[in-house]
């Protein structure tokens, strides 16, 4: 096994090697502004300078059909649009339309086109896990039901639903669920070959704590997490979910749902204080990200990005259970080149203990 994949094997699995595992990603304005300092313009070659060892595969057609792509306005494969909007140094696809908003018949959710198992295109998987199996493979099959909820019913009334249509929301959950594990059992089934991890995105966590209550956690998400997390298992596979925020009140029942890895880890967020996560959560999750986006690597010097780094390593990394890497999944393009050249030189040459 090539040393990449064995430290970050050897986290989940709370053992140390020679340095803490590393992860990278960016938004695509940030891969660019890497590529020109350091005069490469592979993907592969900027990993090996900054020393990653994660590879992560998206599936073809994982948010919009290949017609959409590239077009200012476009229609997602759930079917929700989104529309491309330019901020300050870069863009995001913003919703705009919602197609499940004002449709609060449990009919609705049966009459929406809901796209079928075989939309999500695994077919390069094995050949790229193949050609990247030095590293720790992640495999992504699609966002996690909640995420995709919020964008086709809208947030605010999602959370109506979670309180007084209750009926309503298990039903839309479990369609979507429905939709996404068929997926998962296909990537596991048909194109997991060389796969170590699979990555599940469900954000439902504000900076101030959970969008709604841990019972309504229990009865909403966790039936479908346990199933995403139990597949992952039966094949063999780790499991990460990405969850934004404050998620500390839902922590139990992610772990009883069998989940093996956290990101982003947002060390700002309420309740997210890296020595408290590790003494009350670190025997039963490997942490996964940490580095403070919003202001260390943002705003901070060089100097204060390496002493965090630092930080995390000795309080997170501390008998395994650690990778590091930004506390959002995507660096952004506020964060200067240096600040990022001195987080991941740092990492690379910290030992854990």
């Amino acid at each position: 096994m090539e040393l990449g994949k064995r430290r970050v094997l050897a986290a989940v699995e709370h053992r140390t090697t020679d340095r803490v595992p590393i992860t990278f990603d960016a938004v695509a304005e940030v891969y660019d502004a890497l590529y020109r300092h350091f005069g490469i313009q592979s993907k592969e070659a900027l990993f090996d300078r900054l020393n990653v060892d994660t590879w992560m595969i998206l599936p073809g057609n994982f948010k919009y059909p290949e017609s959409e792509q590239g077009k200012i306005e476009k229609t997602s494969v759930w079917g929700y649009r989104t529309r491309v909007t330019q901020y300050s140094g870069g863009s995001y696809d913003e919703l705009v339309h919602s197609p499940l908003a004002g449709r609060d018949g449990i009919g609705d959710i049966g009459r929406h086109r809901w796209p079928a198992p075989e939309t999500f295109d695994f077919s390069h998987f094995s050949a790229e896990a193949e050609a990247h199996r030095d590293r720790a493979v992640i495999g992504v099959f699609t966002h996690g039901a909640f995420h995709v909820a919020c964008y086709l019913r809208g947030m605010e009334n999602l959370m109506i639903d979670f309180a007084t249509r209750k009926d309503y929301a298990r039903h839309l959950l479990e369609k979507i669920s429905e939709v996404s594990l068929a997926a998962l059992d296909r990537l596991l089934e048909s194109h997991g070959s060389g796969i170590d991890i699979i990555y599940m995105c469900d954000d439902y966590c504000s900076q101030a704590g959970p969008l709604f209550s841990p019972s309504a956690f229990g009865e909403f998400v966790a039936p479908y997490l346990r199933q995403a997390v139990a597949k992952a298992h039966r094949h063999g596979k780790q499991f990460l979910l990405h969850v934004c925020g404050s998620v500390r009140a839902l922590l139990p029942m992610i772990i009883d749902s069998g989940v093996d890895m956290l990101e982003p880890v947002q060390t700002r967020a309420r309740g997210m204080e890296p020595a408290g996560l590790k003494r009350d959560f670190g025997k039963h999750l490997c942490f996964y990200g940490g580095v403070d986006l919003q202001q260390v690597l943002s705003s901070g010097s060089p100097q204060r990005v390496a002493d965090e780094v630092k930080r995390l390593v000795d309080v997170l990394g501390r008998d395994g259970g650690y990778v590091l890497g930004p506390s959002h999944t995507y660096i952004q393009v506020d964060a200067p080149v240096e600040n990022i050249i001195a987080m991941y030189e740092t990492a690379a040459s910290c030992r854990t203990q």
